[in-house]
């Protein structure tokens, strides 16, 4: 009898079971690794491109005049509110396909989209509907879409599709703790460190104050609903030297436009997704001024604190280091080539010192101790300065005296309390 006889086979239909169960196991993997890429913490998250295609020149006719769509947001707010049963996405999109690339309006199609996801209910395809909402209305944000109305709507929709992509993570994650399968256990552990990300990138929702400012003070004007176009913002910056409140565009003065663009700049530069707005709105600000400057340098760092923030989710002690290294820099470069000398007054003179206190505390453990020791010292004289002038600026004192008595507790913890707190200056 020959050798082939006497193998034992494998049953057919264990066979089958077999192939069925590692196809699902592929399938669930490749479900979770699609997963993890849905967070938005880069700009990738929109695409390679957002910039819409350039106008088509109209040399005889002039350029085309977009329509008047007030009393269309006044619908889609309505329905938002649930004050209309009349969904205005028919007309919404009859207006795209006449005037595909009017950023107003796609921040409408967006905005519209999210409202639609509200009126269902929870099921697996509303994370990809919320997505191409936030993809819709960010896109609009850097095709000169940048309003105070289509900012509001912007984080409603940004906060909602993280809420959505956290639970939905976090139903994943519970699900396969236990799995029978090592691959999709190991899963379990990327799925964790992805809802660590997700709560950094939460955290602007109790920073939003600048926005509520915004909406209190401008409250039905032209900036909340009027877009600001990189000429404004040019015509703008020109004007504030001379007259603040000379008319710029329609309806705007200089100093409410660059109120606007600088607050909202702020704003999207802990959104790791505009980073490239970001920029975009620093490159269209020109160096005309020293307070212009500094406002420029306050929203540079707060991108870095945000990479900062989102390195140290992401669980990477070197890229933190790095990162807190360039910003510590940053700051301390600001200081001595502008305000080493004279009283600080505005919150972007004092911003530097804040900022570089606080990516000092926050570096515990990413530097060698000698290093470390030095950005410490330099620290509590940054806070030193702040408080010499807490009179001037309020509540800096409270955020300074804050952030020198953690500082202090740190440098007791390493055994250099008897240093005086870095009192000392430099050599």
């Amino acid at each position: 009898m020959e050798n082939s006889q006497n193998k034992i086979d494998t049953p057919p239909a264990k066979e089958g079971k077999k192939e069925d169960i590692d196809k699902r196991i592929a399938q669930k993997i490749e479900e979770l690794d699609a997963l993890m890429k849905r967070i938005p913490d880069t700009p990738a998250f929109l695409g390679s491109d957002v910039k819409y295609p350039e106008k088509s020149g109209r040399s005889f006719l002039g350029p085309k005049k977009m329509p008047n769509i007030t009393e269309l947001r006044e619908e889609v707010n309505r329905f938002a509110e649930q004050k209309e049963i009349n969904n205005p996405r028919k007309k919404i999109k009859r207006l795209i396909k006449k005037y595909p690339y009017f950023a107003d309006l796609r921040a409408l199609n967006g905005i519209q989209i999210f409202n639609d996801t509200a009126q269902s209910g929870l099921n697996e395809r509303k994370l990809i509907i919320l997505e191409s909402a936030l993809v819709e209305i960010a896109s609009a944000l850097h095709n000169e879409g940048i309003s105070i109305y289509n900012a509001t709507w912007f984080i409603k929709i940004y906060l909602k599709y993280l809420e959505h992509l956290k639970e939905r993570i976090s139903r994943e994650q519970s699900s396969i703790t236990g799995h029978f399968n090592w691959h999709i256990r190991k899963l379990s552990d990327g799925l964790q460190q992805k809802l660590l990300l997700i709560a950094s990138l939460l955290s602007v929702k109790d920073k939003l104050g600048g926005l509520v400012m915004l909406n209190t003070k401008l409250k039905g004007s032209v900036y909340v609903s009027g877009c600001i176009s990189k000429d404004e913002i040019r015509q703008a910056c020109a004007a504030i030297q001379h007259d603040e409140t000379k008319t710029v565009g329609v309806g705007k003065t200089a100093n409410y436009i660059i109120l606007v663009i600088i607050t909202l700049g702020l704003l999207f530069a802990r959104i790791p997704v505009l980073k490239n707005l970001v920029k975009d709105i620093l490159a269209t600000i020109p160096d005309v001024s020293k307070d212009l400057l500094l406002q420029k340098s306050m929203i540079r760092t707060m991108i870095g604190v945000t990479d900062f923030q989102l390195s140290l989710a992401r669980g990477n002690p070197d890229e933190s280091r790095e990162v807190a290294e360039t910003l510590f820099k940053r700051c301390s470069l600001l200081i001595s080539q502008q305000l080493e000398y004279g009283a600080l007054t505005k919150p972007h003179e004092v911003d530097p010192f804040l900022k570089g206190a606080w990516v000092a505390k926050e570096s515990a453990g990413l530097f060698n101790n000698p290093e470390y020791k030095r950005m410490l010292e330099k620290a509590v004289r940054f806070l030193k300065r702040i408080m010499e002038n807490a009179d001037r600026i309020k509540g800096s004192y409270d955020l300074a005296r804050q952030l020198q008595i953690e500082i202090q507790m740190i440098m007791a913890e390493y055994g250099w309390e008897d240093d005086k707190y870095g009192y000392q200056t430099d050599n």
